[in-house]
């Protein structure tokens, strides 16, 4: 049975774990992982690449994600077993991008958590089907962001702001605008005559060295 077991886990085998502040502990995730192996026959000496991250599954930039992501994509691991899969990541985007890379190159993702991933992952015959799962989970976030964005810039023009990048202030409105301040004109009346934002005006006359 053992053996059966070690032929389905495909080589070389990456562990991923993290936490998000150094408060917390790795042990439970580690142990949990520990479990997991003996199962399977199977210890951390059998653990060919391991990661340990302390930062937020909001962030991306992890030096372990970052490096475990890159022997994903140049195809250097073959199982990857994690505590749950929010460690991966607390984005649906990036999580959905990590997996799509995994399936795309037969990359199986063990979850001690979220066990029904692995048998999904590890039978062939259903990475075309989660592949469409997540392509439809992908389009579904980009809609979503998409709608959020539009609704965020209606909301500001209903409010008066400016949205988009601020226009280019050009040279002859430059010398325009220095000429005015020296003269004691106020910045949000000078903003407004120029349509723009009173701390936009500043940051030009200290950049222009004219504050």
């Amino acid at each position: 049975m053992v053996s059966q077991i070690l032929s389905i886990i495909d080589r070389p085998l990456a562990a991923y774990i993290r936490v998000s502040t150094r408060k917390q502990e790795t042990e439970n995730q580690v142990i949990a992982i520990g479990g997991w192996l003996e199962a399977r026959g199977l210890g951390w000496d059998d653990v060919d690449y391991r990661f340990d991250d302390v930062e937020s599954g909001a962030e991306d930039r992890r030096p372990g994600f970052t490096e475990l992501w890159r022997l994903v994509r140049s195809e250097r691991v073959g199982s990857i077993v994690v505590f749950e899969l929010s460690r991966l990541s607390r984005r649906q985007r990036t999580l959905i991008d990590f997996l799509y890379d995994c399936v795309e190159r037969g990359i199986t993702v063990y979850s001690v958590k979220e066990s029904y991933l692995s048998d999904w992952m590890s039978d062939p015959r259903s990475r075309t089907i989660i592949v469409g799962l997540l392509s439809i989970l992908y389009d579904l976030e980009r809609q979503m962001i998409s709608e959020r964005t539009k609704a965020g810039l209606e909301r500001a023009r209903t409010q008066g702001k400016r949205v988009g990048r601020p226009r280019k202030i050009t040279e002859r409105e430059r010398r325009e605008i220095a000429r005015l301040r020296h003269l004691g004109v106020p910045m949000t009346k000078i903003a407004a005559m120029y349509d723009v934002s009173p701390r936009t005006i500043k940051r030009r006359l200290i950049e222009w060295g004219s504050a």
